[in-house]
């Protein structure tokens, strides 16, 4: 009697000997978005805010510690403090205010990257006061003028921590035709601007308090402004012309 086929499956074994098949190749990763490439890892940055205004330092503390990505914010009311608490938790970015450094601003600068050689300097201004040059001349990366917004600050502050070309915002411009000093007038406001008295002025220049009494008040006229607080205010401008 006639045996009935069994059918067969066909196994898929590797042949020996043989080619292996080859695996496709991985599926490409989509591009990442801006908001991907610009992200920062959690408590992964430090930052140092020096403003001698306390509630404007305090301000600018409490928005970037709203950041995941801020680990803490360090505060100094003043160039000695920042540069100790600098050299300390060596910060990754600084937020430095110019309202009252004006065009001395560089000098202060100096001093934080001389204690921590990697951290990046924004300057700020909570006035009308410009830096007076490029801020990359004074040893900083861009400057966030007065009035900019609080999305702005977040903004710029990272792309300085990512080193990233922050936006050069617009300052304040200085007016057109500014005060022809002479030079003993310009020394006496670069003078003025570091906080000497008039007679250490005077010793500076050789001449007695008096004649530089008279000679301040005369710039302060020339100026428009009413003390050597304005005009110092005054100076980023003025001796940048």
């Amino acid at each position: 009697m006639p045996t009935a086929e069994m059918p067969t499956a066909e196994l898929d074994l590797p042949r020996i000997g043989g080619t292996p098949p080859v695996a496709p190749p991985p599926a490409a990763a989509p591009p990442l978005a801006d908001a991907d490439r610009d992200a920062l890892p959690d408590s992964s940055v430090r930052a140092i805010v020096i403003d001698a205004h306390a509630p404007s330092r305090i301000g600018l503390a409490a928005l970037l510690e709203e950041q995941p990505w801020i680990e803490g914010c360090l505060l100094a009311s003043g160039s000695e403090e920042s540069v100790a608490l600098t050299r300390r938790h060596r910060p990754d970015v600084a937020i430095l205010d110019i309202s009252q450094t004006g065009p001395f601003a560089g000098s202060v600068t100096a001093m934080i990257r001389d204690a921590h050689p990697g951290i990046q300097i924004l300057l700020s201004s909570r006035c009308r006061t410009s830096p007076g040059a490029p801020p990359a001349s004074l040893g900083a990366v861009g400057f966030l003028p007065a009035g900019i917004g609080a999305e702005d600050v977040i903004d710029q502050v990272r792309a300085a921590v990512l080193g990233g070309e922050p936006v050069d915002f617009d300052s304040p411009a200085a007016p057109l035709g500014g005060p022809d000093l002479s030079d003993r007038e310009r020394e006496i406001l670069v003078l003025l601007g570091t906080g000497l008295t008039n007679r250490e002025i005077g010793e500076r220049l050789h001449l007695g308090p008096d004649s530089i009494k008279k000679s301040a008040t005369a710039l302060y006229r020339k100026l428009g402004v009413r003390n050597r607080t304005e005009a110092a205010q005054r100076a980023a401008t003025v001796l940048a012309a």
